[in-house]
């Protein structure tokens, strides 16, 4: 996406950010409804902030009470993919997806929750509180993310070839049809290509014939991060680093506060 086309997006986004203070608003006029009727409890309403149900099970959410005006409330899903009895792909070394993305995940929620903005986790251990059965694994993690409200989804993987060690480099997925994903896709790309520790394959957008999941069914600007082939000796080595991991969670972190700009 060239810089003109990143500039024709930024008037849309504040069609969303508007529907998001009015989401909130709705929600202040109900707690204080609730309260005045005498309800000992406030009313749980699925807006931003609301409580996941049981349904979802869902377990994490911002650890930090950051004082933030409400209408400025900015919320983002981060899916570590895989976990549990779901390894993901098992490095050249015997890393494992599903160990290296969490722990990118969780350092990225930090710098996110560090700027007042609210994270809403898929998951924050290894274990899973839903089916083992592989699609509902992927529609449950997009329940998550529309039941929170979240105004970004980001989905953190790491790659494999069968065909060659070679093959590297971090790629970022996104839905063609949807413009913001495109440039949100593009920011986030861009800050980990400059990392330069592997080759840079750029965006990729999936066809209707071969969706991903967890893009294909959110209703708000998402990508899925491929950060790296575990297959691949020096892309292993350095996600597996802490310091290869910090610096993956720090570049998705500017490519959020990028495109979070983008929005005002």
């Amino acid at each position: 996406m060239s810089n003109r086309d990143i500039n024709i997006h930024i008037k849309r986004k504040k069609l969303r950010h508007r529907k998001k203070i009015i989401n909130l608003i709705t929600f202040s006029l109900i707690s204080i409804l609730s309260i005045r009727i005498g309800f000992k409890k406030i009313l749980s309403f699925k807006i931003g902030l609301a409580n996941i149900t049981s349904k979802n099970r869902f377990i994490p959410t911002s650890s930090k009470n950051v004082p933030v005006d409400s209408a400025d409330v900015f919320t983002i899903c981060i899916d570590a993919g895989h976990g549990d009895w779901d390894f993901g792909t098992i490095g050249l070394n015997d890393s494992a997806e599903k160990d290296i993305v969490l722990s990118i995940t969780i350092k990225l929620g930090e710098l996110l929750e560090s700027q007042g903005i609210d994270v809403v986790y898929t998951r924050t251990t290894d274990t899973l509180f839903w089916s083992d059965n592989s699609t509902e694994n992927l529609y449950e993690r997009v329940n998550i993310s529309k039941d929170s409200g979240a105004d970004l989804f980001i989905s953190i993987h790491c790659n494999s070839s069968d065909e060659s060690h070679s093959y590297k480099g971090i790629e970022t997925w996104y839905n063609n049809a949807d413009d913001e994903s495109n440039l949100f896709a593009t920011l986030i790309q861009n800050e980990l290509s400059n990392l330069e520790y592997t080759s840079d394959r750029g965006t990729k957008y999936y066809s209707e014939d071969e969706p991903l999941a967890v893009l294909n069914n959110n209703d708000v600007p998402s990508v899925l991060i491929e950060l790296g082939f575990l297959s691949n000796l020096s892309d292993e080595y350095f996600l597996t680093s802490e310091n290869g991991q910090s610096l993956s969670a720090e570049a998705i972190f500017n490519g959020i506060l990028t495109y979070k700009d983008t929005l005002n």
